[in-house]
C-alpha cells in the first residue's frame, strides 16, 4: 500500500490566499489570528504545490519522515500520499479537503522559493514541509468533501473500536496522523478507492 499521511490543517476553499477566503478550525492561532501558513497549500508556483502543516508548538517542529520510510539522518522523504483533511464548519466532521501525489515530505520547515508570493498577513513569509508537482494535486470544492476521517475521540464515543484493540487509532490531538494502527488500516483502502474515482472526475476539481 502507499505511503500515507493525513494532515490536519485549517478548513478553507481554495487555500490560494486569504482574497475571497477565510480559514477556520485550524487551531489556537488559526482561530486568534485567522491565518495559518496553510493557507497557500494550493497555490501553485511555477508547476509545483508547496503545502505546510504545524508540526508542533514546540521546537524543533519536526514532521517524523522516520515513519515514512526515511532514514533517521534524512531531510526528506520522497513518493509520499499527502492527504489534506481540515475539521468543517457545518457539522464539524473532519473530512478529506484533498490531496498531494507522489510528494516529498521534508523533517523541518523550509523557506518558500523566492517570488513565489507566499506573504503571510503578518509580513512573514509562509514556510512549507510538502512539496508536489501541481498536476499531481487535486483539492476538492468545498461542497463535495465527504470523506471523513475519524478522530480518536469519536471512535471510542460511537463505539467502534473493536475489543481488546488498546491502540486502535484515529486522528489525536497532533496535526500528523501516520495511520499505521488499526483505523488507518481499515479507512485507506477506502480511501484510495476514492482518490481512484477523483481520477476521472478531475475537471469537477478546483481549478489549480
Amino acid at each position: 500500500m502507499d505511503k500515507i499521511v493525513f494532515f490536519n490543517i485549517a478548513c478553507m476553499k481554495k487555500y490560494q490566499g486569504l482574497v475571497g477566503d477565510v480559514a477556520v478550525h485550524g487551531g489556537d492561532y488559526v482561530n486568534q489570528h485567522g491565518f495559518g501558513a496553510e493557507i497557500f497549500n494550493f497555490q501553485h508556483f511555477r508547476d509545483k504545490m508547496y503545502g505546510f502543516v504545524e508540526a508542533g508548538w514546540e521546537p524543533p517542529k519536526c514532521i517524523n519522515i522516520t515513519r515514512l520510510g526515511a532514514r533517521r539522518t534524512d531531510q526528506a522523504v520522497s513518493d509520499i500520499l499527502v492527504i489534506w483533511v481540515a475539521r468543517q464548519s457545518s457539522g464539524g466532521k473532519t473530512l478529506v479537503v484533498g490531496w498531494y501525489e507522489n510528494a516529498k515530505v521534508y523533517r523541518e520547515r523550509q523557506r518558500p522559493p523566492a517570488n513565489s508570493h507566499r506573504k503571510q498577513p503578518n509580513g512573514q513569509d509562509a514556510p512549507y514541509c510538502v512539496e508536489a508537482e501541481k498536476e499531481n494535486c487535486l483539492l476538492i470544492p468545498q461542497n463535495m468533501r465527504s470523506f471523513q476521517i475519524l478522530r480518536a475521540a469519536e471512535l471510542r464515543a460511537m463505539g467502534l473500536i473493536p475489543a481488546g484493540q488498546k491502540n486502535a487509532g484515529g486522528i489525536g490531538q497532533s496535526n500528523i496522523y501516520y495511520a499505521q494502527d488499526w483505523y488507518g488500516n481499515q479507512v485507506k483502502p477506502k480511501l484510495l478507492k476514492y482518490i481512484a474515482k477523483w481520477g476521472s472526475q478531475k475537471h469537477l476539481a478546483v481549478s489549480l
